[in-house]
């Protein structure tokens, strides 16, 4: 009897839902550990290192251009670099893969290419993972959400699908979450420094950037001064000349060349796909992202009421990602944050949105350009289930009817590609074969070798369709976050809302 007393007090109660949240948090942190490891001893045994793909040895080669004082965007030296890597490319020879980043992001590149590729693909990996490892608990401690439900999202969506590639989306990820709790601290300084680092990707960054300037007075100066350095960077790494050539041919250029893959979720990839002519699918996912930047800043001003001003950082960052030019799969991740903190920080209505941005980023992405397997969908399904179900607000207590309702959204997300596949919606021949271009942009090849291969020229309606969750996902998000200061919540919402525990942080 006293037993049972005592579990009815709230200090106990409080006592086993930490208790609760924690253990369930390390045993995420332990299969994520494992599958990952197990994922990568394959990588390893069939590339002799712990990255795979041609995306490291673009960007490899890109740092080794600079080093050598050539033009990293051009097809040579970086078609010549690539194949001559052990593992380097799985191009035919007259291809390459474009390295199509800023060229101060290039310059951390080139650190990497003084040493021998193998070294240099293990540092990178070595990074990469320490970045998500960081990112899982720092964003633990600014939502007060358990590590092991991050750490289960980030699992597909960042590790398996970026990582192991030596994407650097994680990184861009991983500075907006440290300037939104920069801001928590009141630390604008350092706020401005992690928006800086964001640009690495610049249309993720950037919209962190502009809500920072707009938002937070006291970073302006700072934002302006880390500007000016990164342009210095750039000139610095490249000539002037090239340094113009990257803004105003080159990424327009790669936005070209992806347009018809299938693993893009952007506006100019729709239209482009139905028929819309490039430029004018370029020019309207241009402008949608310009409308996107202004939305996300009143966005994020709106909801750092609800959600404390780590939102100022977290949501321009996941508006960024609704329509644009280009919006590659494994940027979506980039979403997260805002996603984790409308779950651990909003009322009803606001969590179930990030619930569900959650699940379609932890999984349903990946269940529309990777072959349908039994093992992916499987692995989809705990990405995302393990990361609702262990999204435990502090305070409250893992109970069954919690833990089901996340694994019954994270299987509706997963189930939906999948049944979209068995409609047996119409597939298009892809065009006949694009000659080589007589551009020497890389991104120009790039496009020539994507508009040949019939694995991203072929329109399938079915993989299309399968991206709708993504899209009402991060539609949702932007309207609610819009609404989160203004619309009314009911009392019983307010007082729940009101009983969880703050956030600061001191240190």
């Amino acid at each position: 009897m006293v037993r049972r007393g005592l579990g009815t007090t709230p200090a106990y109660n409080a006592s086993m839902g930490a208790k609760s949240r924690a253990v369930f948090s390390w045993v995420l942190w332990a299969i994520v550990a494992l599958v990952f490891a197990q994922q990568l001893a394959g990588i390893v045994r069939g590339y002799g290192v712990p990255v795979a793909g041609n995306d490291f040895p673009a960007f490899y080669c890109g740092g080794k251009a600079v080093l050598e004082h050539a033009n990293p965007y051009a097809v040579e030296p970086l078609r010549s670099c690539e194949h001559a890597l052990p593992h380097g490319s799985d191009l035919p020879q007259q291809y390459v893969t474009p390295a199509p980043l800023p060229p101060y992001a290039l310059d951390l590149f080139a650190l990497l290419a003084e040493l021998p590729y193998p070294v240099a693909a293990v540092i990178a990996f070595a990074v990469l993972l320490a970045c998500a490892v960081w990112l899982s608990l720092s964003l633990a401690r600014v939502t007060q959400l358990p590590s092991g439900a991050i750490a289960c999202s980030l699992l597909l969506s960042a590790g398996l699908a970026s990582i192991v590639f030596g994407q650097i989306p994680i990184v861009a990820t991983l500075a907006v979450v440290l300037c939104g709790a920069a801001l928590l601290r009141g630390d604008d300084t350092v706020a401005a420094l992690w928006a800086a680092v964001a640009t690495i990707e610049p249309h993720l960054g950037l919209p962190v950037a502009l809500s920072l300037f707009v938002l937070r007075p006291a970073t302006r100066g700072w934002l302006v001064g880390l500007g000016l350095l990164c342009a210095a960077a750039a000139v610095l790494a490249v000539t002037p000349q090239t340094a113009l050539h990257y803004l105003t041919i080159v990424l327009p250029a790669h936005a070209h060349a992806e347009l018809l893959t299938v693993d893009q979720f952007s506006l100019s990839h729709v239209l482009a796909r139905f028929g819309v002519p490039s430029g004018i699918a370029l020019l309207a996912g241009s402008l949608s992202y310009l409308l996107t930047l202004a939305l996300g800043v009143v966005a994020a001003n709106a909801a750092s009421r609800r959600l404390g001003v780590a939102a100022l950082a977290y949501v321009p960052a996941a508006a960024a990602l609704f329509a644009g030019t280009f919006v590659h799969q494994i940027q979506l991740v980039a979403a997260l944050p805002a996603a984790f903190l409308c779950v651990g920080r909003g009322a009803p209505a606001l969590a179930w949105t990030g619930r569900l941005v959650i699940a379609v980023v932890a999984a349903a992405p990946f269940t529309i350009a990777l072959e349908h397997r039994p093992v992916i969908d499987a692995l989809a399904l705990f990405c995302a289930g393990g990361a609702l179900a262990g999204a435990i607000p502090r305070g409250e207590t893992l109970y069954f009817r919690h833990t089901l309702g996340g694994f019954v959204l994270a299987a509706a997300c997963v189930a939906f590609p999948l049944a979209v596949q068995h409609l047996h919606l119409p597939t298009y021949a892809a065009p006949a074969p694009v000659a080589l271009p007589r551009s020497n942009d890389a991104s120009d090849n790039w496009g020539a070798y994507l508009r040949s291969d019939p694995r991203y020229a072929t329109l399938r309606l079915g993989a299309e369709a399968s991206k709708i969750p993504v899209w009402l996902g991060l539609a949702a998000l932007i309207l609610m976050t819009l609404g989160a200061g203004t619309v009314r919540q009911g009392q019983r919402t307010q007082d729940l809302w009101d009983s969880r525990p703050r956030i600061t942080l001191t240190e």
